[in-house]
């Protein structure tokens, strides 16, 4: 299926912009049901105790990040040569067949396995979604068009989980709830594929001459400190996407869904409300905003021990999360020229992978070891150090704040 060689519209809320935001709720909701893997993994080893199967799913999620890993250096530039349509309908027809193999596989490794396969879909599928993001944007308004599609992802990551909840409030947490579960996920995934048909998504062609593998253009057009607060982001991610469902039973409270009910709308509001602030801060600034608010989030979940508790860190995680994603990616594709977004976006994103991967590991396992409280602080003073890093040594690339502001 060819993408349609035509040059980026004039106006950035058109057919493409909606087709690309609901494929991505679409394949979200199904990738942020997997926040209930923690039950999934307890019921094949029968361990239902939170903190006693906390580190099993650090583990897990740290091997799946091999999965996305593994396939940057190749998304990348395949996304370049031969354009975003193509890759998504791979990535989601991927994931949903991944999805649908957790039905007979209840043993670790073989989670651990499809956890690595459903890792590189997803990781296929964000990379490029983010650059046919930018490619139907009009001139200069790359960085709007990722923060709002990316509006798609965080209704998912809202409804994903709550519609898990409603599934074992429904069906038992047994072989039988799980296959509605798993099934559910992975109908979503393919329900995007309808929507991905619709979008007509630009082609940048390459000659022959732009054919350079990942690691030299890495090597050629180096990101920068942005690499700082790409580790330390998703460090900080673990907790909502991973780690939020055993924090909750730990504490005794009423499930995941109110967190997500104020996590996700903040961020939906405030990238409506302040789409355009990026263009008279600056991204950089944007970008910093939106990382200080993490480990103030984290410091106010250790506080928690009422269900309405969560609604205040949730927002102000809302918050870091509509400033960080997509000013993050695009500050980082502008290392390289246009026909290598597609290597620069997997490049950054990359990155994330290995935070991913070191974050689901060591908050895992000082979850395990030590708790909830002393690992928060610990993964807020990380996320602290790192935003005083970065903005260090962006002291001189800020650009002036605009007087309309």
């Amino acid at each position: 299926m060819p993408n349609s060689p035509i040059e980026p519209p004039e106006q950035l809320y058109a057919r493409p912009f909606y087709s690309l935001f609901v494929a991505l709720l679409c394949f979200m909701g199904g990738v942020s049901l997997l926040v209930h893997l923690r039950k999934y993994i307890a019921l094949g080893t029968d361990d239902v105790g939170a903190a006693s199967s906390v580190f099993d799913v650090g583990l897990v999620g740290s091997i799946g990040m091999i999965g996305s890993l593994a396939t940057r250096p190749f998304v990348g530039t395949s996304i370049d040569r031969v354009g975003c349509r193509r890759i998504l309908w791979l990535a989601s027809v991927l994931g949903a067949i991944t999805l649908l193999g957790f039905l007979i596989s209840t043993e670790l490794w073989l989670i651990s396995a499809l956890r690595v396969v459903l890792q590189l879909s997803q990781a296929t599928f964000l990379a490029a979604i983010a650059v046919a993001a930018a490619r139907i944007a009009p001139p200069n308004r790359s960085a709007e068009s990722l923060a709002m599609i990316g509006m798609g992802g965080l209704l998912g990551l809202m409804l994903g989980p709550m519609l898990g909840d409603l599934i074992f409030a429904v069906f038992a947490q047994n072989q039988t709830g799980f296959s509605v579960f798993f099934v559910t996920a992975a109908s979503l995934m393919l329900a995007s594929l309808v929507f991905i048909r619709w979008a007509e998504i630009p082609l940048h062609t390459q000659l022959r001459a732009d054919h350079e593998s990942f690691f030299v253009l890495v090597a050629r057009h180096k990101p920068g400190a942005v690499v700082i607060v790409a580790l330390c982001l998703a460090m900080v991610q673990t907790v909502p996407i991973m780690f939020i469902e055993a924090f909750v039973e730990a504490r005794q409270l009423a499930g995941v869904t109110l967190f997500f009910l104020a996590y996700s709308p903040t961020a939906i509001i405030l990238r409506i409300v302040l789409r355009r602030l990026p263009e008279r801060l600056g991204r950089r600034r944007t970008l910093i905003m939106g990382m200080i608010a993490y480990p103030i989030g984290l410091v106010l979940l250790t506080r928690v021990h009422t269900t309405a508790g969560l609604i205040l860190p949730a927002i102000v995680m809302g918050t870091g999360h509509c400033f960080t994603y997509p000013f993050l990616v695009d500050l980082a594709a502008d290392s390289m020229p246009p026909q290598h977004r597609g290597a620069a976006t997997a490049m950054i994103l990359g990155v994330l992978d290995l935070g991913f991967l070191a974050g689901f590991l060591i908050v895992g396992t000082l979850i395990h070891c030590y708790g909830f409280d002393i690992s928060l602080y610990a993964l807020a003073t990380i996320t602290a150090l790192g935003v005083v890093a970065y903005s260090w040594s962006q002291r001189g690339s800020f650009v002036p704040i605009k007087a309309d502001i």
